[in-house]
């Protein structure tokens, strides 16, 4: 009877092995979908592989939707407003050579390199804000973002994963909890 208690630590620990590897597949791969029990939903649905596709593909909707918003509103404080004063007071530094030359009075001086920063900010407010979202408009960007959506196949992932992953992180798991229950099967027998 002590022995078959012994055995009893073996099966166990390789149990419990077994139980967490699948899990840990359950909680990355199933299910699909948001579960819900009545009106509430289930925590940890839909599995954490499709969860992470919907947050990368809701940050990519909303980069180029604020981007879009960005460049049409000039009123706005916006990071394409900040890049558009940083090239503007990065080239007014740049032209600061021009205080060296002595012989040129100093009007000319301050409109030469108010000029060309000025220059410089437009042709960036131009590239920035008409550009690139003709680029979007013209290429149909967002119908690309739809697209990937659909065909960002999780069971090619699941497919990897079963493959390389899974069954390599199987067999570790089997035998460190095989060792383990072992350990525990002679403690238990010498404690006996």
């Amino acid at each position: 009877m002590v022995a078959l208690k012994a055995f009893l630590f073996l099966f166990l620990n390789v149990g419990m092995g077994f139980l967490l590897i699948l899990i840990l597949r359950t909680l990355l791969f199933s299910p699909r979908k948001k579960i819900y029990w009545g009106k509430v939903p289930i925590p940890l649905t839909p599995g954490l592989i499709y969860r992470i596709k919907d947050i990368i593909t809701d940050k990519l909707y909303g980069l180029l939707h604020d981007f879009l918003h960005d460049c049409e509103n000039k009123e706005i404080d916006s990071k394409i407003s900040k890049i558009e004063k940083d090239i503007y007071v990065n080239i007014w530094d740049k032209m600061a050579f021009l205080d060296e030359h002595k012989f040129l009075p100093r009007f000319i001086k301050t409109n030469l390199q108010n000029l060309i920063a000025q220059i410089a900010y437009e042709l960036t407010s131009y590239f920035i804000r008409t550009f690139i979202p003709y680029l979007i408009e013209r290429y149909n960007l967002e119908s690309y973002l739809v697209l990937l959506e659909k065909k960002a196949d999780i069971s090619i992932l699941k497919g990897y994963y079963n493959r390389y992953v899974h069954r390599y992180l199987l067999y570790f798991s089997l035998s460190f909890f095989f060792l383990t229950g072992i350990f525990n099967m002679l403690i238990y027998l010498i404690i006996r």
